[in-house]
């Protein structure tokens, strides 16, 4: 969704506040379907020189399931954020030579209206945990201290001695 933002361009310098609800679309990660529900970013915006400014906070819930026992999971992402949008100019009839060297991460506007959609959801996914856990101590969460893996060798063993050993067994065929 667009941000109105003609505030700032009609006095540069000066910052105006902003609260912009937006909407992040369902996202697939790690094979798990992540839903978004009130997302909004409240803050100051200001134009300083072609760039607009935009500082302020992100809030929003992640909705998903737990990594263990997949009982539904809210996760409330709350991210700070101090972003620049550069002004795309308006010259269609001048001829630009391609510049290559442009960062491709660059967050751009052009015209009075700014789309916040993309820095919401790169903050918003930026913020999650690499696994869901509906609580710390999940009755279904594998206990660290219990599980053992057959893969797993004393520490003072050499990690690749059972290579050797292979290859030593190998020979003797």
């Amino acid at each position: 969704m667009f941000m109105e933002i003609s505030q700032a361009l009609r006095a540069p310098g000066e910052e105006f506040p902003f609260l912009h609800r937006d909407e992040i679309p369902p996202q697939e990660i790690f094979s798990e379907t992540v839903t978004f529900g009130d997302v909004l970013l409240q803050g100051q915006y200001a134009m300083l020189g072609s760039s607009l400014h935009l500082k302020g906070k992100l809030t929003a819930v992640a909705h998903a399931h737990c990594a263990a026992c997949l009982k539904p999971v809210d996760y409330n992402v709350d991210v700070d954020f101090d972003e620049v949008f550069t002004r795309i100019e308006d010259n269609r009839n001048v001829q630009h030579p391609v510049d290559d060297t442009e960062d491709d991460e660059q967050l751009t506007f052009e015209g009075s209206k700014v789309d916040l959609g993309h820095l919401a959801l790169t903050l918003t996914l930026l913020d999650l945990p690499i696994r869901f856990l509906c609580d710390e101590n999940c009755s279904s969460r594998p206990q660290e201290n219990d599980e053992t893996h057959a893969c797993q060798k004393e520490p003072d063993q050499h990690p690749f001695e059972a290579l050797q050993q292979l290859l030593t067994e190998d020979q003797e065929v």
